[in-house]
């Protein structure tokens, strides 16, 4: 008798936070810059994180917690693929967090597993973006202190479908830009 409850219980619960016919799994991971654990820096990513259902927020204060955060990164989307080749994964990053992203993004690359979507805003050391990223957006800012540095699209890919937006807004002011987090949300999905 428990184990048919157990079953029946089972079958509740599966179908009630089943996903969809046609829907399919994804991960959005935002990854802020460097000194984003201070509340007045990382707000942008952190408002952003209440826009994307189940988003995994990245904050730390030094390079060396940004490295540990991008291989925390690459480990858990390895196993996600691995369990779930299917899997649609989405990056996007500020600053620092920006750089993490597109190496990180390159990384998936030469282990064959795709990126839906790179949110690429304002970084500094960008790595161009090869064939496994469908789809790239490049934000830069105006302001004195934006970096503006710009990715480039690796030589021979004609898969990612690859966007520049230039935007009035300072460096950090624009993590939290409305027309920003407009397009990513439209496009992680």
């Amino acid at each position: 008798m428990r184990i048919a409850t157990f079953a029946f219980l089972t079958l509740i619960l599966t179908s009630l936070f089943a996903l969809p016919a046609n829907a399919q799994a994804s991960r959005t991971y935002l990854v802020n810059g460097i000194a984003s654990a201070v509340p007045f820096i990382g707000y942008g990513m952190r408002n952003l994180k209440k826009k994307i259902r189940g988003a995994k927020l990245f904050s730390y204060l030094t390079s060396g917690e940004g490295s540990r955060v991008a291989r925390n990164i690459t480990q858990d989307v390895i196993a996600l693929h691995a369990a779930n080749p299917d899997i649609k994964i989405n990056l996007i990053g500020i600053s620092y967090g920006a750089n993490m992203i597109t190496k990180i993004a390159g990384t998936l690359a030469g282990r064959g597993i795709p990126v839906n979507y790179l949110g690429i805003i304002d970084g500094t050391a960008l790595t161009p973006i090869q064939a496994n990223v469908a789809k790239a957006d490049n934000f830069t800012c105006t302001n004195a202190d934006c970096t503006g540095a710009r990715v480039q699209i690796i030589s021979g890919n004609t898969i990612t479908v690859f966007q520049k937006f230039s935007i009035d807004s300072a460096h950090i002011a624009l993590g939290n830009n409305a027309q920003v987090h407009s397009r990513v949300v439209a496009q992680i999905r």
